[in-house]
Order: structure tokens, then C-alpha cells, then sequence
């Protein structure tokens, strides 16, 4: 604004010595040349915003350009590596949280197992519905359960049909489902039993 009142500020000036000059100078030739000059004088001033416009040295351009193009290349490489970051912390903090969800469920399963069915929990696999794992998001909870027979017994031989031993085995897993899902608070669909064969 201030820019714009001293233009027109110049123009005026301009004009009231233009109006004097002329009323000074003889008539004849010379009122011609100097209405002349007078003439060109006022077109440059107002056209005095317009050359301050153009007169922006290209080489500044150019570079301003560059230093943007180059600040906003490197806003995006910061923010690509922020995210590369975060995701990393993420997986850490998610495999973290696998890891204890793992030894929650293993140390409230072990003794139970071991006093009521005389099974040793071999391993504890896990399948969720959604991330970041939680607890509340676990979909199928798979435990890998083995006998455990005493010191210096001699494991028991039984022959009996194969499906005597099916179903023991089942009402046995049935069993095993139930305190799991009492002790865990899931649902007995959300949990598997797999047997491991005791190498010992």
C-alpha cells in the first residue's frame, strides 16, 4: 500500500511541475520538445512499478526455485524417514507385546496343566484378528500340550481299540479347552489343543 501511494504521489508532483514548466517556457518550437519530453517523462513514471517488476535478476529466480524445490524434497525424504521410524517402533512394540502375551498365557497355563492332567505346555502359538496384538484382539489361540511322565516310571502299555483312545484323548482335550478358556477368559472355539509326542 505504501508502494502505491508513493507512485501516485509522483505522478501528481509530476504533473504540477510538468503544468508549471510549461507555463513558463515560450511559445515556438521549443513548448513542443519539452511537452515532448514531458510526455515520456510521465509515461515512464507510470510505468515505474511495472520495470521494478521486471527487473528481477533471473539468476535470483532460478535459485529461489532451486532452494525451494530442494527444501520440499527434503520435507518429503524426513517425513518418508519418520515414518520408516515409526513403523519400525511399531513392530518392536508389537513384537514386545507378542512376546509377553505369550509368557502371560504360559506361566497362568503351566501349573494347571502339570497338577490337573500331568501335560507339560510345550509351545503357545497365537493368531489375531487385527494389530497391534493384544489380548482383546486374539483370534485362535493354539497350545502345544505332552505328557509328562513321573522320574523312573514306566509309562503305562495299553491295547485297546483306536477309538477308545480317540475318545479319552478327546474328552481329555475337551478338558484342557475348558480350564484354558476359564483361566484365560476366551471362548472354547478360540482355542486349539495339539499334542507333541514327549521325547524324553
Amino acid at each position: 500500500m505504501a508502494a502505491f501511494t508513493q507512485w501516485i504521489t509522483q505522478i501528481v508532483l509530476f504533473l504540477l511541475l510538468a503544468m508549471v514548466a510549461d507555463a513558463l517556457l515560450p511559445s515556438g518550437s521549443m513548448r513542443k520538445y519539452a511537452r515532448l519530453v514531458m510526455s515520456i517523462l510521465l509515461v515512464l513514471i507510470l510505468l515505474n512499478p511495472l520495470l521494478k517488476v521486471l527487473q528481477i535478476d533471473p539468476q535470483t529466480l532460478v535459485q529461489s526455485v532451486e532452494y525451494q524445490l530442494e527444501s520440499r524434497s527434503s520435507t518429503e525424504q524426513l517425513a518418508e524417514k519418520i515414518e520408516s521410524k515409526k513403523s519400525e517402533i511399531m513392530q518392536g512394540q508389537d513384537a514386545y507385546t507378542l512376546q509377553q502375551v505369550t509368557e502371560t498365557i504360559s506361566n497362568k497355563m503351566e501349573q494347571p496343566l502339570q497338577k490337573k492332567f500331568d501335560l507339560s505346555l510345550e509351545k503357545v502359538d497365537m493368531a489375531f484378528s487385527e494389530k497391534p496384538h493384544k489380548l482383546e484382539s486374539l483370534d485362535k489361540l493354539i497350545l502345544y500340550v505332552a505328557s509328562t511322565p513321573g522320574e523312573g516310571a514306566v509309562e503305562e502299555v495299553t491295547i485297546s481299540l483306536t477309538e477308545d483312545a480317540k475318545t479319552i484323548d478327546r474328552n481329555q482335550e475337551q478338558e484342557v479347552q475348558d480350564m484354558a478358556a476359564g483361566l484365560l477368559g476366551l471362548q472354547n472355539d478360540q482355542i486349539e489343543i495339539r499334542w507333541e509326542e514327549n521325547n524324553e
